[in-house]
């Protein structure tokens, strides 16, 4: 299992390994008919709860939003640009900001040997740091991507956080470890929608990388120019980042779900501590401080040990980068 990692990445290849049983028995519990039957059911109890203030929000909607989730409800995705969602000065500095990360993710990946990893991702140390990296987190909390969230996912909305990936192509072979595998996102199964945003922070051709979802046995990749933004239901939808032929590709990825997904214990993407989170959220709406802050309500038995947000936690083998 410790195979291709460096010394670097062994406390956090072992937290997995001992980690593991805690995660498997609750992952049986929750697939138990009685346990499964009484999650659904407290679900549909919630989504009655939640109907009136769906409704109101839907009053405040943009045409643009309202034809965002009809696209995603429809089709499983959509496509557009950052300035869809986003004011011009909001998408400029969030780009302008992630922009000054290339050259400090291309100095750690070429610290990595091409059998080892292709992928690197931004420390959330780096984003935490300084405040005025906090853009790349706060910007995942927009009110109006919010708002497309809350409607599609039909509850109120748990923010993932967000991650910024550097991949390059591998002269020796395509790369197709990790998430360039067809998979579906696990935090609710594929029982409930989930909501990913992918942000193209370079020109993606089919050649480098392309985000593609799998509908009906055929590959749908979606190329576009810096600045694309893709919405999409990757809990529904097969999918996957292409294996790059060429060149490079840099990509930002924020997460939505419900507040209470359906395998907690899934819920992996959480390089923050909850204090951090609170400091980066300070100034932001009630609504965006909820969205951000849902963690902080789990009972501690839904999460074992290595997807509990402590200082250290990682759960991807081999991407030291994830390291708070």
């Amino acid at each position: 299992m410790l195979t291709n990692l460096s010394v670097k990445d062994y406390p956090a290849a072992l937290r997995r390994i001992v980690a593991q049983e805690p995660s498997r028995l609750i992952e049986q519990e929750i697939n138990l008919p009685t346990i499964s039957k009484y999650l659904d059911q407290r679900r549909e109890y919630a989504q009655l709860v939640e109907q009136e203030i769906l409704i109101n929000e839907r009053k405040q909607l943009t045409e643009r939003q309202n034809h965002i989730i009809s696209s995603i409800r429809k089709y499983g995705y959509w496509q557009g640009n950052i300035n869809h969602i986003f004011d011009y000065q909001a998408a400029n500095n969030l780009i302008s900001r992630c922009d000054s990360y290339y050259n400090f993710l291309q100095q750690d990946l070429s610290q990595y040997d091409y059998h080892q990893s292709n992928t690197v991702t931004l420390s959330p140390t780096h984003i935490s740091q300084d405040s005025q990296n906090w853009i790349v987190y706060q910007s995942g909390l927009n009110e109006k991507l919010l708002q497309i969230a809350h409607q599609y996912i039909g509850l109120p909305v748990g923010y993932h956080g967000a991650e910024i990936r550097l991949s390059r192509a591998n002269p020796y072979g395509l790369d197709v470890s990790g998430p360039k595998t067809p998979h579906q996102d696990c935090e609710e199964g594929q029982k409930y929608p989930l909501l990913k945003a992918v942000l193209y922070l370079s020109d993606v051709t089919e050649d480098n990388g392309p985000f593609t979802i799998i509908q009906n046995n055929q590959s749908k990749p979606f190329t576009g120019l810096k600045g694309t933004l893709i919405l999409a239901d990757t809990s529904q939808q097969l999918h996957h980042g292409m294996p790059l032929k060429s060149g490079e590709r840099i990509v930002l990825f924020w997460t939505f779900s419900s507040r209470r997904p359906r395998y907690p214990h899934r819920c992996i993407t959480w390089p923050h501590s909850n204090i951090t989170v609170r400091k980066m959220t300070k100034n932001m709406s009630v609504v965006q401080q909820q969205a951000a802050r849902w963690r902080e309500y789990f009972a501690f038995l839904l999460c074992p040990v290595r997807y509990y947000p402590f200082p250290g936690h990682n759960f991807f083998l081999g991407d030291r980068n994830i390291m708070v």
